[in-house]
């Protein structure tokens, strides 16, 4: 059964060159704002991936964050334009792991993409506490190309 609170709905777009087997893209709580993960893809960014292959992908929950490149709040898809921007914070291609928590690992191709589109009862949710996060993280660097990462979620209260 879905349950429906008060929630803000985002949808963070990164394009990533060439992503290493690190977390390529994470969320970071806000203090008082717990997110909820409602679907994630990657996709192929260019006209052709040069060499195309397999890859293990881990949608994780972080209990530290990584270092990394920070994305602008501003930089989300607020689904409704009237709203304040997000709360989280949002960074790309860790340079420092952070820690680990919880995940569910999949396999995908390179040159069809891959996408997490679960039922509601299979959401990921992210209580608040900035030291609580998401991150899509790479076991096996997928192979040489440009991807866009995709995640949408809503960050509550």
């Amino acid at each position: 059964m879905a349950v429906t609170v008060p929630s803000r709905s985002f949808t963070v777009d990164a394009l990533i060159t060439n992503p290493g087997a690190v977390t390529n893209l994470w969320f970071m709580a806000s203090a008082t704002r717990p997110l909820v993960v409602i679907r994630a893809n990657i996709e192929p960014a260019q006209s052709a991936i040069p060499t195309a292959g397999g890859a293990r992908v881990r949608l994780i929950r972080k209990t530290t964050a990584p270092t990394g490149t920070a994305i602008a709040a501003s930089a989300n898809l607020n689904h409704d334009p009237g709203d304040a921007d997000a709360l989280f914070t949002i960074g790309h291609t860790a340079t420092a792991e952070g820690t680990d928590g919880d995940f569910l690992e999949r396999g995908w191709r390179s040159d069809v993409g891959f996408e997490w589109a679960p039922t509601p009862e299979e959401y990921i949710v992210v209580p608040a506490g900035t030291s609580n996060g998401f991150g899509i993280k790479h076991m096996t660097a997928p192979p040489a190309g440009v991807y866009a990462f995709t995640v949408t979620l809503h960050e509550i209260g």
